[in-house]
């Protein structure tokens, strides 16, 4: 469903497919939009025109995915002129906040950990845990992934029909696993476990600064050194800090 200038779209699982199958599609077809949208010769075409360029220099087409898992009450809204489908849900808010928060951290995709949870192991551990927040309008924290699409490594696309397995054993990130695990032991020094009691923010810090010089231009590492700056006491956690913080933009 066309919403502004976003789209929802719903994943059901159909006859005997399993949840996790489900999932692993879902983010498996977001993966695949965004790999298309980069090799489309009709979409750099028109973002390096000269009108395009001449009103906003450096343009790049570029989308943002959030993806969430929860309940909806689906059903027809409209007139006799016409009739969408909607669906009406906390949870809907829920990834519309996600999609809109891919700016904050530089990712493409952004997902809850509801959704994660239910990815088939081999595909979690190509993802990337990025944070713990409360977004807004909601008041359970929640710990938010990403995966870092392949876009630069011109890969062949594997076809529709392709076994979700294959597609991720094909689709690799572009982040290695050695950063994706030096990026982890970060994020936890930075949350402090469960309670946020054993925090460590100059280490974090470090071996944030460290990824970047590896991945220059890595969104997550920038957004959370970020965070640190603005909301560190003398380097370290604030007082009170409960091992998430409050994502009060939209």
């Amino acid at each position: 469903k066309n919403i502004g200038d976003a789209f929802l779209l719903v994943w059901k699982p159909k006859g005997g497919m399993a949840i996790c199958t489900a999932a692993d599609c879902a983010l498996r077809s977001y993966i695949r939009t965004i790999m298309q949208m980069a090799k489309s010769k009709e979409l750099l075409q028109f973002a390096m025109s000269e009108g395009v360029q001449q009103r906003v220099p450096g343009y790049q087409v570029k989308m943002g995915f959030g993806l969430h898992f929860g309940l909806a009450v689906e059903g027809a809204i409209g007139s006799k002129r016409k009739i969408d489908a909607s669906y009406l849900s906390p949870h809907v808010n829920t990834t519309a906040r996600l999609e809109a928060a891919t700016k904050q951290f530089g990712v493409a995709i952004l997902m809850s950990e509801d959704i994660f949870s239910l990815l088939s192991p081999n595909v979690q551990k190509l993802c990337r845990l990025i944070d713990r927040v409360v977004l807004k309008g909601t008041a359970r924290p929640c710990s938010l992934y990403t995966y870092d699409v392949p876009v630069f490594k011109g890969l062949p696309m594997p076809p529709h029909s392709a076994d979700p397995a294959y597609f991720f054993e094909r689709m690799q990130p572009y982040t290695s696993k050695a950063f994706r695990q030096q990026f982890d032991t970060a994020v936890r020094y930075y949350m402090g476990g469960e309670t946020g009691g054993s925090t460590d923010w100059p280490l974090a810090q470090k071996l944030l600064l460290d990824c970047l010089s590896k991945q220059p231009k890595d969104g997550p590492s920038m957004a959370l050194l970020e965070v640190m700056r603005k909301e560190g006491e003398a380097g370290c956690a604030p007082k009170g800090w409960m091992g998430y913080r409050e994502l009060t933009e939209k």
